[in-house]
């Protein structure tokens, strides 16, 4: 366990940061008379998820491997981060949509439904599964590749 604690830390930070963005998300309206733009709006902690990506792989190099990290460490501590962060995501979406934002899955069948996108369809999209299921292979997958790339820039190099 030990040897996991920096990924341990960031993942808690990380799931931390994500709430309070779904948090200001609802302050924004983006749950509410806006949420069919929320999947793009949501694009903008992209940025913020890099950072802690690049904050943690960097904790990682400083305070574990005394500051000698290869592509390969990294990749490896980026991955280990990611599965932590998709395993604690479910508690994280559910605190947001029980939590801070009960009546988004509601506002956004509401908002959804039309000539081509029934009822039926909204309720089978925007549900609780759904937004677990999906997640899963958004944070792996994004998971995987920023901290492959970070991985890259923060690498020990040899002369």
């Amino acid at each position: 366990m030990k040897k996991f604690e920096i990924e341990i830390k960031w993942t808690i930070i990380y799931s931390l940061v994500y709430i309070i963005w779904m948090y200001i998300e609802k302050l924004l309206g983006w749950h509410n008379e806006s949420i069919l733009y929320q999947p793009v709006y949501n694009l903008l902690f992209t940025p913020v998820s890099v950072f802690l990506f690049t904050l943690a792989l960097i904790d990682k190099k400083r305070n574990y491997y005394k500051n000698e990290i290869d592509w390969k460490q990294g990749s490896i501590s980026g991955i280990i981060l990611s599965v932590l962060i998709t395993v604690l995501n479910p508690a994280v979406l559910y605190i947001t949509h029980n939590f801070i934002s009960p009546d988004f899955f509601d506002n956004a069948i509401n908002a959804s439904i039309s000539d081509t996108f029934t009822l039926e369809k909204a309720k089978a999209h925007f549900n609780i599964n759904t937004a677990i299921s999906n997640s899963v292979f958004e944070k792996l997958s994004f998971g995987v590749v920023i901290s492959a790339t970070i991985s890259y820039f923060i690498r020990t190099k040899k002369n």
